[in-house]
């Protein structure tokens, strides 16, 4: 049996359709050979549930989440030396205040965070308004400080690690040896999402979005404690309403960074006393794009050693692709990578989940899925599926493409794997056991019900692992969606009634248990 990757699965009631997957690597850091200055952009915390997870001195790792029951923010550090994770601290709890989610900036083992909060309960799709600025010198012992009023955005930390700041609109919090301190400011017609930084010298950036006619403008506001602040307006190519803005560090933002790597704008500078400036345009706005419009629109699509990609095709049928200079910022001419030979649309092409392996998906003449594949940009390989939707291992390095005769594995090390044996049930589910090897779960027979085995790829086709102990209702199972960007979660609907099961890898052993959570 191949390495087992630890691919973890949801099977519910519901609806017919697969979920999205991801086109672009939503990694932080900026391509190679990018002009973001010389120095290498820093990373974005990766998102956990409910919270972030930092890298902080000597290689440790911070996680810090609020709970699930959202009564309290909780933080551990795993030590890079042995591996280990240590007991969780309890870094925030109040009577009647409920935090729902956590972002934090981290400098020189100093960690900034934001708890974003309510009082009485917390209710995500609700703006929160009882958030708590939350700062620490080691990620051991915290300070914490009320934000008035509507706050969320991410905290920005000096590169000392001395001072932090907290936007607002029209304001900010700022943490420095003197502690905790309220700013106002005159931002009119600023929108949100908001970002500031903070230097050593506890100079603040307060960056916003301004709407325009045609377009968007950003302004950057500069000052020391209370004083008159510098002001800057950047034009940028990307609208207004909303985008995203991200510190990085003291001296870098990203709009849109987290989302798109093809909409992503650098705005660094290379010092405190240096003006802000566009440091690299979002690649969709670059010259040499072939427009595809109201035809097959551009998809933009990489994965770790591979530059950005766009595809896209004017009549339906020629797949072109073009690849994306970031030092020239420009795009290169258009190739044919792919005749269909018939109409086609674009299938399952987004996720927020990164995966290491390129993988677009087109869905040709009647519904038949073509998933497109590359390793070095420029050899590219098209493998036939089935309507059965593909799972990706739960470290984002392989992905199954299933069809009706054969199963593919495609990574990074191997390419596409074909093996022998198909996926053909309706509801069946495919996982990749590392770059040569997969798992099904699926029925022992047509009148044994569904789900009842979870089958093992072998040269010969699939062989059992295990029975199930799962419910099998009489009726046949109709549907299948992806409750989960990467089909790590399933939706899986009777015409009545459904249920929820994880597929679980531990110690080499896979197992089909009910979730009752």
């Amino acid at each position: 049996m191949s390495r087992i990757t630890g691919a973890v699965v949801a099977l519910a009631v519901a609806a017919a359709v697969l979920g999205p997957m991801r086109t672009d690597s939503t990694t932080a850091g900026a391509p190679q050979g990018s002009t973001a200055a010389a120095r290498s952009t820093p990373d974005l915390p990766r998102k956990v549930p409910g919270g972030v997870e930092l890298s902080v001195a000597d290689g440790d790792l911070l996680r810090i989440w609020a709970a699930d029951d959202h009564r309290a923010v909780w933080a551990k550090r795993r030590d890079a030396t042995t591996g280990t994770w240590g007991e969780r601290r309890e870094v925030l709890r109040t009577r009647n205040l409920f935090c729902g989610d956590v972002d934090a900036r981290t400098a020189n083992g100093a960690v900034a965070a934001i708890a974003r909060c309510d009082d009485g309960a917390y209710i995500e799709e609700d703006v929160p308004t009882a958030s708590r600025a939350l700062w620490s010198p080691d990620g051991a012992t915290w300070s914490s400080y009320a934000l008035e009023g509507e706050a969320y955005d991410e905290p920005g930390i000096s590169p000392d690690g001395q001072n932090a700041v907290w936007p607002q609109h029209g304001r900010y919090v700022t943490r420095s040896t003197a502690g905790f301190d309220e700013h106002t400011l005159d931002s009119e017609g600023q929108e949100m999402p908001v970002t500031a930084t903070i230097t050593d010298a506890a100079q603040v950036s307060f960056l916003y979005s301004v709407s325009l006619p045609h377009g968007c403008r950003l302004v950057v506001l500069t000052r020391t404690g209370d004083a008159v602040p510098a002001r800057q307006d950047l034009e940028t190519a990307s609208g207004c309403g909303y985008t995203p803005l991200d510190n990085l560090d003291s001296d870098t933002v990203w709009s849109n960074g987290r989302s798109s790597l093809a909409r992503r704008t650098l705005i660094s500078r290379a010092d405190p006393a240096s003006p802000w400036t566009i440091a690299a345009i979002a690649p969709v706005g670059a010259p040499g794009l072939e427009q595809t419009w109201n035809m097959l629109d551009q998809r933009y699509f990489t994965a770790p050693g591979l530059p950005l990609l766009a595809l896209g095709s004017p009549d339906r049928r020629l797949l072109l692709a073009q690849t994306y200079d970031p030092v020239a910022q420009s795009w290169s001419p258009p190739v044919t990578v792919y005749d269909a030979g018939r109409w086609c649309h674009w299938g399952d092409t987004s996720t927020s989940e990164s995966i290491e392996v390129l993988v677009a998906e087109l869905r040709c003449g009647q519904g038949r899925r073509v998933a497109l594949t590359t390793g070095d940009a420029t050899s590219w390989r098209a493998v036939q599926g089935s309507r059965t939707p593909r799972g990706i291992s739960a470290d984002g390095r392989y992905v199954v493409v299933p069809a009706r005769s054969r199963t593919h594995v495609i990574s990074r090390e191997r390419g596409v794997v074909s093996l022998p044996g198909g996926v053909t049930g309706r509801c069946d589910v495919a996982v990749p056991d590392g770059p040569d090897g997969a798992v099904l779960l699926t029925s022992a027979g047509r009148n044994q019900g569904w789900p009842t085995v979870l089958q093992h790829s072998t040269p010969q086709g699939w062989s059992r692992l295990s029975r199930t102990t799962l419910p099998t209702p009489s009726r046949v199972c109709r549907s299948l969606q992806a409750s989960g960007p990467t089909l790590d979660s399933f939706d899986i609907g009777w015409r009545v009634r459904g249920y929820t099961v994880r597929i679980r890898e531990r110690d080499g052993r896979w197992s089909a248990r009910r979730d009752r959570g």
